[in-house]
Order: structure tokens, then sequence, then C-alpha cells
């Protein structure tokens, strides 16, 4: 816990009332188990596709009704992309659409949730395909060797989806429409021409469709990269506090964290093949010739996903680690080029409020859980700096 001096504590107070920040704490455990429950169910589910047999059984079936292989892989695949995402629609329900209303962090209509869940399935199964439908001729041509391709085409495939995220992917779920001249707007684009930020506009997007938080990016590589800032956040918040949030986003694009985020990844995939290659192929030699012939069989995808995601799992805290580092460094870049009167106290105090963030989270929970360094870290961090 990292205590505030009396004027701070006056100020996040006053923005972000005690009676709330406990609502916060209740919010957090609820988030936490639901984490565990789902991270539990989502395991169940994919190794026991693969050690019911289910798995081999579907593959063979359709490898008989369409008598080839690649059509085979591919119906097969979405199969089990699509009978996983209906498992799990019950708990996604929840977690998404039931608790962030019943805490008044959503008006979304049931209607944009499921618009949404679909748009969001079917962009997830087609970067699914583009993996996993290659990988099984893959490793029966290079056999043993495969790993070393895979960890050359991720590289590619991290950097690819960083520049098509903001002009390809956004677009489906918000309406992007620049913002109209303003002093903020000026000030925005003032701010990222004297970082060398070459922006013509500043995008709003009605990011109220799906949530009360307030949120802003800047995004992409070369022609695709984007200024957007949420509605939300042009209606709560202040035009310093604004300006503060972007420029902590601007922070990301001018210390390349693009790069080095895809770098980071880059590396964690060389891990994570590395991993599946000697756990998986560990599987497929020990388990049952009814289960899969090996890695390269498509039967076996289920259970490559379950050790995937249990690798996501236990390197949580690493990952998540990094991430921290990355945004206490786009703190300090906004910090330094945002020269206003508590601006920062303020943006945060209010973002915290908007969002429900635990304003003292605990150690452990920050260890595991926090992409962001936590709120009081946060805010007493831009306290200092402003002074």
């Amino acid at each position: 816990m990292m205590p505030f001096s009396l004027d701070v504590q006056q100020i996040v107070d006053s923005i972000y009332p005690p009676a709330r920040q406990a609502i916060a704490m209740q919010l957090s455990s609820l988030e936490i188990k639901i984490f565990f429950a789902s991270a539990v169910l989502q395991l169940a589910l994919l190794f026991g596709f693969y050690y019911t047999g289910w798995s081999s059984r579907a593959y063979a079936w359709y490898g008989r009704l369409l008598k080839n292989r690649m059509l085979t892989t591919v119906v097969f695949l979405m199969k089990v992309w699509g009978g996983f995402a209906i498992l799990m629609l019950p708990l996604d329900w929840y977690a998404g659409f039931t608790v962030p209303h019943k805490y008044g962090l959503s008006l979304e209509t049931p209607a944009t949730w499921f618009h949404d869940w679909i748009v969001s399935w079917l962009v997830t199964l087609v970067v699914f395909l583009v993996i996993a439908v290659p990988f099984g001729p893959l490793v029966r041509r290079l056999g043993q060797r495969w790993p070393l391709v895979a960890i050359a085409v991720a590289a590619p495939l991290i950097v690819f989806g960083n520049a098509i995220f903001p002009a390809y992917v956004a677009p489906l779920f918000n309406a992007y429409t620049p913002l109209p001249p303003s002093p903020l707007t000026k000030s925005i684009l003032d701010l990222a021409a004297r970082q060398g930020i070459s922006a013509s506009a500043v995008y709003e997007y009605n990011m109220s469709l799906q949530t009360t938080e307030g949120n802003a990016y800047v995004s992409g590589l070369g022609p695709t990269a984007r200024i957007a800032v949420g509605d939300n956040l042009l209606k709560d918040l202040k035009t310093d506090e604004v300006l503060y949030v972007v420029a902590h986003e601007m922070g990301h694009y001018k210390l390349h964290h693009i790069w080095w985020g895809s770098l980071y990844g880059w590396l964690g995939s060389i891990v994570a093949i590395v991993f599946l290659a000697l756990a998986g192929g560990a599987i497929v030699r020990r388990g049952a010739p009814k289960l899969s012939r090996g890695l390269d069989d498509p039967a076996a995808t289920p259970m490559l996903a379950g050790l995937l995601l249990a690798f996501a799992l236990v390197t949580a805290p690493v990952t998540n680690g990094i991430s921290r580092g990355i945004e206490h460094a786009a703190d300090v870049f906004a910090a330094q080029n945002v020269h206003i009167d508590h601006a920062g106290v303020r943006a945060f105090a209010r973002l915290g409020s908007e969002g429900l963030s635990v304003v003292h989270p605990s150690p452990i929970v920050v260890w595991y859980f926090y992409t962001h360094p936590p709120l009081d870290e946060r805010i007493a961090y831009a306290a200092a700096a402003g002074k």
C-alpha cells in the first residue's frame, strides 16, 4: 500500500469517494473468482476434448464424410472453436454482461453484446485457422525442426497483428470519427507534432457502446497509426486530464513500445513453442494411439491449446511484470510532457472511479493480475512528478 499526502488524499477522495472504493474491492474479489473459474473450465474443456477421445473421433468422422484432408482439418477446427465458444458462453455472458451491469460499468444492450461476441469469435477464428491449419503440414514436413520455422514465422505475425488492429479490427466494434477542431484537439495535435508523431486528426470512438469506462490509445505502424480517444473520456474528464491520458498513450508510441512489446511477445513465443514441442510431444508419445497419431494430427489441437493456456497462466506474473514496466515508462512520459497542476492525479482518480479500480490493491494481486501499475502508485508518481 502506498499512502498519499494529505492534499493528494483529499483530491482522490473528492473524485473517487471511499464508499465507491469499497465497492471496487467487492468487484475485484468477484473478478478474481471468475478468472480462476474460467481458467479451470477452459482447461477442463480443452483437455476433455482430447482425453475423452472426442477430438479424434470427430476428426475421423469428418474425414470419412469430406474425403479431403485440408477441408476436413478446416471444418474440424471450426467445430472445435465453435463448440468451445458455445460451452464458455454462459460464463462469458456472466463476466462480460451481467457483472458490468450489476456494478454500473456498462449500459450495453444484449444485442450489442452478442454482436461483439460474434464478431470477436469470427476474428479469433480466423487467427486460429491461420495458425492451426498449416501447423500439421509443417510438423509432418520438418519433423523435430518445426519449432525453428514456427519461431521465425511468429515474429512477422506479431508485427502484422499490431499494424492491422487499429485500421481493420477496432472499427469492427466501434465507429471512429475525427474530433472537431477545439482547444483540446489542437493541444493533442501540437503535443503529437512536438514528439514527431505524424497525425493530422484525432479520432473519437463510441466506447460508451460497451462500457462506462474511459480510454484512449495511440497505435498502429506507419500509415495505420492512429490517435483515438473514447467518448467517455471526453465526457467525464476535464480537458487537462484528457491531455494527460493521451500523453501517456503517446508515450507508448514515442518510446517505441509497440516494437518493444512485439519483441517481448516474440521472445515469449519462443519459450511457448519450445514448451509446446516438449510437453506436447511427450503427451502424444505416451498417450493412446486412439487419441492422436502425433503433433501433426489435428485431433491433438485441443490438447495443444490447453498447454498454451496453462503456459499463459503460469507465466502471467512475468508478462504482466514486463507490461507494468512499460506502462510506468509511459506514465513518466506523460508527467514530463504535461505540466498541469495535479492533472495526472485527477485523471487517474477519475479513471479509477469510472472503472472501479482498487486504489490500494494487495501486492500478490498486483504481482499476478496487473498489467498496469496499481492506482496508488500511479497517483503517487503523478503527484511527485508534478511538484
